[in-house]
């Protein structure tokens, strides 16, 4: 049996590696890898008097080291094992497994303790809970030795001396190992070239490896966490204090690993230091606005092979962003008051101040638009149906192909019908009929296998404008099968999605991104955002988050303006696994809001404005562009 035991401190990139390695389908891991081996082997945190989840390989019993051997025995041929505590664990994990070998990965140190401190405040990773007189935030990741000196202190000296404490276990256990037994894995190599890394490894273990990564890799795997520049340069102020008191720990963990790998050349010192915030800003052409985004927005567009459609309506813009190398180029139309978007296959719909417009892919103009990158998705303006101003809000295709709106104005959920302003299909039971009076503030719309399941409104309400004097605290969702509120008391929720089998919503007036249990109405908060959150949509396991500003002589009722001195406009990305916020696209000047953020599965979509190109520009049938003629010059019809 071949066996790697992956170690490093949380967050430095061992679980992305465990995915890479597990790509081969031969490599599974064994129960070591799960979060309750403490209580199969017996070894509970609370049998060491609460002290740590450290065991050094003078405190297992010999019935411990037997269980420990036969755990690890139970997989395939070929394992690889990832549990943060074994981090503190790697002498009794030598001592039990003889043939094991030990890979460390290795991460800069600020980044590492910067993610930490992203994941300790999502509370996801929750390991002692209601540790006896710990405060704060409950105890995530491994019990360290010592934690007791720690109670009552900032979250940046909390997860350095997290880090120290793990790093200085790996240095005391790999130091008295055989230097066979234990290779350094890059995490930085890991993400520049997960292949070459993964290969590298093997070579260095001997071991067998035969799969091929995709290229990139799939965004919807847990392999990709793109690195966040944003945010360990926000955390260095609260980190840098904490350093100068393990900076021995440091020395001593860098030397021990560029002893195995002399091609690291990362430092400590410089992580957080530099002049660089990992973004650039942009200015529009002829429109009043600045665009800036960290590296990590540009990264994940590319590695979706997607891009955002992004509506604001008070500045009446519709917003492209799409990944230009390592940078997000962002491109305005103008378009009156654009608020729900719609998108499937060719198709795009955006509702404006009164009409839906609708847009169809037409890949043979691309050529005749001027563009910096040859675009994959010309898209152009085919149909205008006028709905009057009915406040359109959340939009959707369903799967017979019908486009299916919230109808704000008057409270309810309609199709599209040409020959009609709106044909309502569905309306709260508390309504009491069709009214232009916006009586509950319908908003929000969740499709499920293609047929629309969930809505938001702002209140229980059947008066003109009632929802106003609830708006922060009346809010609900419905599921329209039913016509049950299965959650009430929320603070003005909008967005809701159907995503990765959990029901989403943003409470917009708390600035939160939530999941909602739809069968007990429990929400569970995931983050929370810099300013009020409206516009959601998901690549894998990220969620892109639309934020506005929020003007006090409006909402001034909310908890956001009451709690919160920052608030932003753009598109925060969010790594719904912890809760950090990984990356954002800010605007500033004319756009201070944002009202929807859908994804589209092109790399370049353009919106063709041109007259001329779309006036020569004729789409077809299939069977009718047989019959096409060819002209003489054998240029034929576009």
């Amino acid at each position: 049996m071949t066996h790697l035991i992956l170690v490093a401190p949380p967050r430095s990139g061992a679980s992305l590696l465990a995915a890479c390695l597990q790509q081969d389908p031969r490599w599974s891991s064994t129960p070591l890898s799960n979060a309750d081996i403490d209580h199969r082997l017996g070894a509970r945190v609370e049998n060491n008097g609460l002290s740590s989840h450290r065991w050094a390989s003078s405190t297992l019993t010999p019935r411990e080291r037997d269980d420990l051997t036969d755990l690890a025995q139970r997989s395939t041929d070929f394992a690889v094992d990832w549990n943060p505590r074994l981090s503190l664990r790697v002498g009794a994990m030598a001592e039990a497994l003889p043939d094991a070998t030990f890979v460390v990965v290795a991460r800069p140190t600020v980044p590492t303790i910067a993610s930490l401190m992203q994941a300790w405040s999502s509370q996801r990773f929750v390991s002692v809970p209601d540790l006896p007189e710990w405060w704060g935030d409950q105890w995530s990741f491994p019990l360290i030795p010592g934690w007791k000196d720690l109670i009552g202190e900032p979250a940046g000296r909390i997860c350095t001396r997290q880090w120290a404490a793990i790093a200085e276990a790996l240095v005391t256990d790999l130091s008295a190992l055989p230097r066979d037994r234990w290779v350094v894995a890059s995490y930085e190599g890991l993400v520049a070239d997960p292949e070459s890394e993964v290969r590298r490894l093997a070579a260095a273990t001997g071991t067998q490896w035969e799969a091929e990564l995709p290229d990139p890799l799939p965004v919807t795997a847990t392999v990709v966490t793109p690195p966040s520049h944003a945010t360990w340069h926000a955390s260095w102020s609260e980190i840098e204090p904490a350093l100068d008191d393990d900076r021995a720990v440091m020395d001593a963990y860098t030397q021990l690993l560029t002893s195995a790998r002399p091609d690291l050349t990362w430092t400590h010192e410089d992580a957080g230091k530099g002049e660089d915030p990992g973004f650039e800003v942009l200015t529009s052409l002829g429109t009043q606005f600045q665009s800036s985004a960290t590296d990590t927005m540009a990264r994940i567009l590319d590695l979706a092979a997607s891009s955002l459609v992004i509506t604001t309506y008070k500045s009446g813009h519709v917003i492209l962003g799409r990944s230009q190398g390592d940078k997000l180029n962002t491109e305005f139309m103008a378009l009156p008051r654009p608020m729900g978007v719609a998108a499937s296959g060719s198709r795009l719909a955006i509702g404006t101040d009164d009409a839906i417009a609708s847009f169809t892919r037409h890949s043979g103009v691309a050529a005749s638009v001027p563009t910096p990158v040859p675009s994959d998705a010309p898209f152009i303006h085919r149909a205008i149906v006028k709905t009057g101003d009915i406040a359109i809000h959340d939009m959707a295709y369903d799967g017979d192909g019908e486009l299916i709106f919230v109808n704000t104005l008057f409270s309810c959920l309609c199709r599209q019908d040409v020959n009609y302003s709106f044909a309502p299909i569905w309306r709260p039971s508390w309504i009491s009929g069709l009214a232009d009076e916006d009586r509950c503030h319908l908003n929000g719309l969740a499709m499920v296998d293609g047929q629309p399941k969930y809505v938001t409104a702002l209140a229980q309400t059947d008066t003109r404008h009632g929802w106003r004097e609830m708006r922060g605290t009346g809010g609900v969702i419905v599921d329209i099968d039913t016509d049950e509120v299965i959650a009430e008391g929320l603070s003005m929720p909008h967005s809701p999605r159907w995503h990765d089998g959990r029901l989403w919503v943003l409470e917009s007036g708390r600035g939160e991104l939530n999941t909602v249990d739809h069968r007990t109405g429990r929400v569970e908060t995931i983050a929370t955002l810099p300013g009020f959150t409206r516009g959601l949509s998901f690549i894998g396991p990220y969620a892109l988050v639309g934020l506005s500003q929020v003007r006090e002589s409006v909402f001034q009722s909310l908890p956001i303006t009451q709690t919160r001195d920052e608030r932003n406009c753009g598109v925060w990305l969010v790594d719904t696994r912890t809760g950090s916020i990984d990356g954002w696209l800010k605007f500033e000047g004319v756009v201070q809001e944002i009202f929807e953020v859908a994804v589209l599965p092109f790399r370049w979509p353009v919106i063709v404005e041109d007259a001329s190109v779309s006036r020569d520009a004729f789409v077809l049938a299939d069977d009718v562009l047989r019959d096409v003629m060819i002209d003489s010059d054998g240029s034929g019809t576009t």
